[in-house]
């Protein structure tokens, strides 16, 4: 039986499209009593120690430099990615990157690029049922959650405007 079992078992359901039934801070808080400080460090990317926590790193990585690229790519640009890191993306989650960069639209890039995350952290923790690999995986879920929750049409167009404000 696993250490994480009650914390686990205590976490509601994450879907991308519903509700967040939580803030990262109040994960990490309710976190805290079950793991330990390298856990926590770990969680919170300060100091990666975990197998799940260098997994998603490498991909997340990969999964930027294929972003880059085709960003790169349409603006004309030349694009250089770091040799020394390595490609993991497989040509299915690379197609689709491509596929969405087709749509012209920056929401619906951005909100698939980020369900391709989602993705990837449920593909992670497939088959950790009360380990601490869904406990991380939960946490960035959970983190991609609440940046869609930030996201309105009013403050958007604050941003926009205070971007592009000349002064």
């Amino acid at each position: 039986m696993s250490a994480y079992y009650t914390f686990v078992c205590s976490l509601p359901y994450l879907s991308f499209d519903s509700e967040v039934p939580m803030t990262p801070e109040e994960f990490l808080d309710r976190a805290s009593f079950y793991l330990g400080a390298s856990e926590m460090n770990d969680l919170t990317g300060e100091e990666r120690v975990s197998d799940i926590g260098a997994a998603w790193d490498l991909w997340e990585r990969s999964f930027r430099t294929a972003v880059a690229s085709i960003r790169a790519g349409r603006t004309g640009k030349e694009f250089q990615p770091d040799r020394t890191k390595t490609d993991i993306l497989d040509g299915v989650t690379r197609q689709t990157v491509a596929d969405l960069y087709k749509t012209e639209a920056p929401m619906k890039i951005e909100r698939g690029l980020d369900l391709l995350r989602f993705s990837k952290l449920d593909e992670l923790s497939c088959g950790h049922n009360f380990d601490y690999a869904v406990i991380f995986c939960y946490y960035q879920k959970l983190r991609l959650m609440w940046r869609w929750k930030g996201m309105d049409k009013k403050s958007g167009e604050e941003v926009v405007k205070n971007c592009c404000e000349v002064k």
